[in-house]
């Protein structure tokens, strides 16, 4: 507390008077000061409403790649799957046109034995009849030999 010396007409008016400006610089800077943490608050609050902005974006932003790659898990999930089918299709397609050309094969395996069988009893046949046709003409032979002339 500021004590002030007194004088006949009450306290000395110059120490009040400065002692007043003292408090009034005191006041105002406070005032300002005030006004400038009330100015810091506003901006403080518009900051974080900004952030709180952001922060919702971010988030609304986050659920949209979440589903986009749910999205994309479950298109490949699905590919994965047709492709799957579709190679058990293409295994069993060749299965079944493997074992017809396995089939084609056997039957023409077959014929071909058949021929071939065919062509030796056609040897057989034309080699025992050279040969009955030879022995004929040996004992044509032998019977000329046979022949007094």
């Amino acid at each position: 507390m500021k004590n002030f010396s007194i004088s006949p007409n009450g306290y000395n008016q110059s120490e009040v008077n400065k002692f007043v400006d003292v408090v009034i610089e005191r006041i105002e800077k406070l005032v300002k000061d005030n006004n400038n943490l009330i100015k810091e608050r506003e901006n403080l609050t518009k900051e974080i409403e900004i952030l709180k902005n952001k922060t919702k974006d971010a988030t609304e932003m986050e659920n949209k790649l979440n589903k986009a790659i749910i999205a994309v898990q479950e298109t490949s999930d699905r590919m994965k799957e047709l492709a799957r089918r579709e190679s058990a299709l293409i295994i069993e397609d060749a299965k079944r046109n493997a074992n017809a050309i396995i089939h084609e094969a056997l039957v023409e395996a077959e014929k071909t034995e058949l021929a071939v069988n065919m062509i030796r009893k056609n040897i057989k046949v034309y080699k025992n009849r050279v040969t009955s046709l030879l022995q004929s003409q040996l004992e044509i032979a032998d019977e000329l030999d046979k022949i007094e002339i």
